[in-house]
């Protein structure tokens, strides 16, 4: 007659079940995170939308949207009466000065910047968006001679930051 030993095979399998478990906390505590970073206000980002003339990028003013309102497209197509809500280029004059400020499309900001990057603060369900449902808006502006006027050495940035920031606060509010 054989007598069977329950018990030593019930230590095994507890101790093969915590081994197991052991070892699968291990091997996910070695992945590291994905670091990213919230756009309290405003970001801005090098190598944009290219210009005739330049070798590298624009720098591009990017904030986050808000889904709640309309798209920002036609918030500026309605402010400054322009013929239609798509591929937005538009002069503006800021101290007797004129500049050229280019609305990037979703897939612009897209093929131009890592947005995984970006942590999105501000989401909404289906229901309560009005808008777009781009995570992002981005905006570059030069002046009349082609100069990226949101570049750290250019002599327009500051200038062109307060519009910018004014442009933003009114769309958000």
């Amino acid at each position: 007659m054989k007598v069977f030993h329950v018990e030593r095979i019930n230590k095994a399998l507890i101790f093969k079940g915590l081994l197991l478990f052991l070892c699968m906390n291990l091997f996910s505590a070695c992945i590291t995170p994905r670091h990213t970073v919230q756009i309290n206000d405003y970001i801005l980002l090098p190598n944009g939308k290219e210009i005739l003339g330049k070798e590298k990028g624009l720098t591009a003013f990017v904030f986050e949207n808000n889904p709640r309102k309309i798209p920002f497209h036609q918030f500026v197509g309605d402010k400054y009466n322009l013929p239609n809500y798509t591929d937005i280029e538009y002069w503006v004059t800021l101290d007797n000065m004129r500049f050229k400020v280019f609305v990037y499309e979703n897939a612009e900001i897209n093929k131009y910047f890592n947005t995984s990057e970006f942590m999105i603060s501000n989401i909404e369900p289906d229901m309560n968006i009005i808008g777009s449902k781009a995570p992002f808006i981005a905006l570059s502006v030069i002046n009349t001679y082609n100069e990226d006027c949101l570049d750290e050495k250019s002599l327009f940035r500051n200038i062109t930051l307060k519009y910018l920031k004014q442009l933003k606060d009114e769309y958000i509010n």
